[in-house]
């Protein structure tokens, strides 16, 4: 299976240049996207936004539920 997934791959920076000349979408075309590195996160700011967007998650579930739950009395009554 490895020689398959490096032709695979092969196939895929040759489509990938193949793209950046045919959509020139960006403008610093230094390196293409492949090969460009990875910036560093702030593990906890990433922390923070992911805690905040479950908190919020969960409050808008617990007032659906509230609303369904207040439909369902008016429908039982």
């Amino acid at each position: 299976m490895k020689p398959l997934f490096k032709l695979r791959e092969f196939a895929w920076v040759i489509v990938s240049e193949l793209e950046d000349v045919l959509y020139p979408y960006r403008v610093d075309v230094d390196k293409p996207l492949w090969e460009e590195t990875e910036q560093s996160v702030d593990d906890l700011a990433y922390l923070k936004a992911q805690n905040n967007a479950n908190n919020d998650r969960i409050e808008r579930l617990q007032s659906e539920m509230l609303y369904v739950t207040s439909k369902i009395n008016d429908i039982n009554s």
